[in-house]
C-alpha cells in the first residue's frame, strides 16, 4: 500500500497526516517528508496523525523514533495520534508508549504540545 502525507504548518506546530503502511518499502518517503518539514519549520513542535496508519513494521519504527530524536534535538515536542487498538499495542509492547507522548485525538495531541 502506497503512504500518503499531507502536511499543514500552523504557527505554533506542524501537523502531518500520514495515510497507508509504514514499512521497509515506503518508510524512506515519511523520513524525506518530515525532513523537508522540519527544514522550513517556524516552530520545532510537531503533530504526526497515525489515525489512518494501516500498519507499521520495525523500520516505520525506527523513523518514528529517528523523528522523535530530531524534534528532541530541535527543543521540539512530538505528539502521536493513534486510534488503532493493533498499533497502540505494538506500541506498548515495544515499550515505545513511554517514549512518545500519544494522544487518540487530533485535539489531545495538540493539548500535549503545550504541556
Amino acid at each position: 500500500m502506497d503512504l500518503k502525507l499531507e502536511v499543514k504548518r500552523e504557527k505554533d506546530y506542524s501537523y502531518v497526516t500520514v495515510n497507508g503502511e509504514i514499512d521497509l518499502y515506503n518508510a524512506h518517503k515519511l523520513k524525506e517528508k518530515i525532513g523537508q518539514t522540519m527544514d522550513g519549520m517556524d516552530s520545532p513542535n510537531m503533530v504526526l496523525d497515525l489515525k489512518d496508519v494501516d500498519y507499521i513494521d520495525s523500520t516505520g519504527l525506527g523513523i518514528l523514533i529517528g523523528i522523535k530524536r530530531r524534534v528532541s534535538e530541535n527543543k521540539g515536542e512530538l505528539a502521536l495520534v493513534l486510534r488503532s487498538d493493533r498499533i497502540h499495542k505494538l506500541f506498548e509492547i515495544t515499550g515505545l508508549i513511554n517514549i512518545f507522548a500519544i494522544a487518540r485525538s487530533s485535539e489531545e495531541a495538540i493539548a500535549r504540545l503545550s504541556k
